[in-house]
């Protein structure tokens, strides 16, 4: 099963972000690495694979699925958007998992069990009560991806996943990551100027410049080889 790109291009307003974007992603346990300056696209990357952005012209397809893809996304993907405000306020992070399965026509009772068990591995079983809105920031952060992951789907998401996390968190959500990957299968996309996080996550990373894919890299790699490609690819001129 693989997500196709076939010619997207992305406008905002008159603003063009992608132009005619062709490429292929195989659906397999996988991290995928998002990677670029502020601006090349990356969230937009991310809310175009979770169908909640069309593309302005082109189409974004799974190739064994007929139909739309925006009723697939909606289905089998999960996005966790960066900030705080990701989750409903007055609502606690079991009861926010619950309310945004059935928003999606998912188990409410599969997601809450996940959540629980997740929850455990994620150092977050204390917060589970405990209103979103009274949570610092880097608890809304893990409290977001939580509910995310707990949604089953087969695609996960993650904008800035690290961000306003401390250093136990940054090694929580490594793991977290990791066991997605490795015990659920998940194929999990990740934006982020993170590159400590990437390097020990990321299998395959996708360098955005100039409206296209400049860079696509199907391996490992370590911080300072990450940071060494990033500087030969955005330094140019």
């Amino acid at each position: 099963m693989t997500i196709v790109f076939d010619q997207v291009k992305k406008n905002y307003g008159k603003k063009p972000v992608f132009y005619n974007l062709n490429f292929k992603i195989p659906l397999e346990p996988t991290v995928i690495g998002l990677v670029g300056p502020n601006g090349v696209g990356k969230s937009t990357m991310l809310r175009l694979l979770a169908g909640v952005l069309e593309p302005t012209e082109g189409r974004i397809r799974n190739d064994q699925t007929k139909g739309s893809y925006f009723k697939w996304a909606c289905l089998h993907t999960s996005f966790v958007a960066s900030g705080e405000r990701g989750l409903m306020y007055r609502l606690n992070t079991l009861e926010n998992g619950m309310y945004f399965s059935s928003l999606k026509g998912i188990s409410t009772k599969r997601t809450e069990n996940n959540i629980r068990k997740m929850a455990q591995d994620f150092n977050f079983s204390n917060e589970l009560n405990t209103f979103f809105q009274n949570l610092s920031t880097g608890l809304k952060k893990k409290a977001a991806i939580l509910v995310g992951a707990a949604m089953g789907t087969e695609v996960l998401l993650l904008d800035e996943p690290s961000n306003g996390l401390d250093i136990a968190a940054q090694e929580d959500l490594a793991s977290f990551i990791l066991d997605l990957k490795n015990k659920n299968g998940n194929i999990i996309f990740i934006s982020s100027h993170d590159t400590q996080m990437l390097s020990g996550v990321v299998d395959h990373y996708l360098f955005l410049r100039d409206g296209q894919i400049e860079q696509n890299i199907e391996h490992k790699m370590a911080e300072n080889d990450l940071i060494s490609e990033y500087r030969g690819i955005y330094k140019r001129k």
